[in-house]
């Protein structure tokens, strides 16, 4: 392969990852925006099962809409003024979203924090490009600033920087 092909090659590979450059909120910014949002929300903490064959690639230069949407469970807690202390147990939907050729990506088992909509059923879990949604294995100090969140206490993310 001649020089020129492979700078051409790499050049287009570096750009692709570039292009889409974004940084994952903090879980207590995602609650503050939701919470300012016209539309409920929960809050829930626990385990999503689901096909993880089921998710497209999270780089698809194929990619032209966003993925079918992927059956799943959910069984765990609904935060409340005393914590996630709400059991909640239903049938769930992870929808991947996509911006261009980027897609979200979710893990199935494992306990993670979703913010989803309360006006959808089953609900639906978002996992977008760039995170916000969806969050793994989240630390006590963030279970419980989401409470005081909840409460109407403290609600800073500086704690967590």
């Amino acid at each position: 392969m001649q020089l020129s092909t492979l700078v051409v090659i790499l050049a287009s590979i570096a750009g692709q990852a570039a292009a889409l450059s974004c940084v994952q909120p903090a879980p207590i910014a995602t609650f503050q925006r939701v919470a300012a949002a016209p539309d409920a929300y929960f809050v829930l903490y626990g385990d999503l099962t689901f096909d993880e064959g089921a998710l497209p690639p999270a780089v698809s230069n194929r990619r032209t809409t966003d993925p079918a949407p992927i059956p799943a469970r959910f069984r765990g807690k609904g935060l409340t003024l005393d914590g996630f202390t709400s059991d909640y147990i239903s049938p769930a939907t992870l929808q991947v979203s996509c911006a261009g050729p980027w897609c979200g990506t979710a893990r199935s088992g494992g306990d993670a924090l979703y913010f989803v909509r309360a006006d959808s059923d089953p609900v639906t879990m978002q996992a977008e490009p760039c995170g916000g949604m969806i969050f793994q294995d989240p630390s006590q100090a963030v279970l419980d600033a989401l409470t005081s969140c909840m409460r109407g206490d403290t609600c800073s993310a500086q704690p967590f920087k």
